[in-house]
């Protein structure tokens, strides 16, 4: 299988390059932030919204086009009228933040997406991913490519840099109270890394053209959840209950949702019917990030 991997380099693009580039054929293209050339990839370095960059590259064909990182209108457009080979497939990481907001339903691919145009990053990138999803369908038919969609929900696990799930554990591995937030029981979904690597590599082998699936686990998550299964990694860690108020006052770290009208429900069942993805317990998930992200912690500790 010859793939061709735009990002590769950055959590989710990280571990898809680690866990496949023994069995694929990898290109990846990126801003060279981080090399994987350790893993046997081949790599060139250019900014993603270079046309000149895309057109100077070896003309080759490739099975597929694994788009990590389209975020504004016009991103794929770029890589497809200018990449000099063929793409027998386009499969682009959306997001299940694309869904109409707040309708109490729960959220399989069928359901309609968000027409409100929200403020800050937050509202320009969830417009972003819409744009790209109807920009990808409307090229699919006018360069006979294949396409799929695939939309992930928070994700997390080994290499998560952003302040989610690594904060908590930080607290774990140093020894802090993780907080029990009595007034705030808000649940929400995630879904394991490797989880999303698999979605990508099954929709890539089966070839599941011109289709959309959400990719997350559908097991209700709770902070009080995520401390007793950080508990069982780190049994001499404290579990404190607090307000709301409390928390904020003390900076305790909140990556997820706490209030109600936070809350969204997502159905991520037709990958696995279709494609036969199974998803990652969460306290499955949540040990094994916790083992990876120990030695970062704890080696941060003794200095």
């Amino acid at each position: 299988m010859k793939v061709l991997v735009i990002g590769g380099s950055y959590f989710l693009g990280r571990v898809l390059t680690m866990s496949l580039s023994k069995q694929w054929d990898m290109t990846l293209v990126n801003r060279g932030h981080y090399s994987m050339k350790d893993y046997g990839v081949l790599e060139y370095i250019l900014d993603r919204h270079d046309l000149d960059a895309w057109q100077k590259l070896p003309k080759e064909d490739y099975d597929a086009v694994i788009d990590l990182c389209a975020y504004q209108k016009g991103d794929i457009q770029t890589v497809i009228q200018s990449f000099p080979g063929q793409i027998r497939h386009y499969i682009l990481i959306s997001t299940v933040d694309v869904y109409q907001r707040q309708t109490g339903l729960d959220k399989d691919e069928q359901h309609p997406l968000e027409t409100r145009q929200f403020e800050g990053e937050t509202g320009a990138y969830i417009l972003g991913k819409i744009q790209l999803e109807q920009e990808l369908q409307s090229l699919s038919k006018e360069h006979h490519i294949p396409y799929t969609i695939l939309r992930p929900g928070n994700i997390y696990g080994p290499f998560n840099y952003a302040p989610r799930e690594s904060v908590l554990i930080e607290r774990a591995v140093k020894g802090w109270p993780l907080f029990s937030i009595k007034d705030a029981q808000c649940t929400f979904q995630l879904v394991y890394v490797k989880d999303v690597v698999s979605a990508i590599e099954k929709a890539v082998e089966k070839k599941a053209y011109n289709t959309i699936y959400n990719v997350i686990n559908d097991e209700q998550v709770t902070y009080s959840i995520m401390n007793e299964i950080l508990k069982t990694c780190q049994p001499d860690v404290s579990i404190e209950e607090h307000s709301l108020v409390e928390a904020i006052e003390q900076q305790y770290p909140l990556p997820y949702p706490v209030f109600q009208e936070e809350m969204e429900s997502y159905n991520g069942q037709k990958i696995v019917q279709e494609l036969g993805l199974s998803y990652t317990p969460l306290k499955v998930g949540l040990s094994k990030t916790y083992q990876a992200f120990y030695p970062v912690f704890s080696q941060n500790e003794k200095r």
